[in-house]
């Protein structure tokens, strides 16, 4: 399916995953529930590339999601907040984490003896 057709879907879920069911726009969204605000901070955390950040946080801030605020007066650096609507999905994006980590366990591999 389409994701401009997901916003419109007759399906609740549907059309939330079209609004931001893409991959880095969670985990973008993620690390600034978890207090990781700023975009140099997110690359690091994410380990995502730059113009694929910068597009998640566009279209994050766009839809509503977060709120891009520069980090004092006359600064040319900003940051991302998260808004009423971002915090809303913090408990469910949570019980997804534990289900991921449930059913997803990281697996550490032995240290060579």
């Amino acid at each position: 399916m389409i994701r401009s057709n997901m916003r419109t879907h007759p399906n609740a879920l549907a059309r939330a995953m079209g609004e931001i069911g893409d991959g880095w726009m969670l985990l973008t969204l993620w690390s600034t529930l978890n207090g990781v605000t700023r975009f140099e901070e997110m690359l690091q955390e994410l380990g995502v590339a730059r113009n694929i950040l910068a597009d998640r946080l566009r279209r994050l801030v766009e839809s509503g999601m977060l709120e891009r605020r520069p980090l004092g007066p006359n600064s040319k650096r900003y940051e991302y907040v998260p808004t009423d609507r971002a915090r809303s999905l913090q408990e469910p994006l949570q019980y997804f984490k534990a289900w991921g980590e449930r059913e997803y366990p990281l697996k550490v591999q032995a240290a060579a003896s």
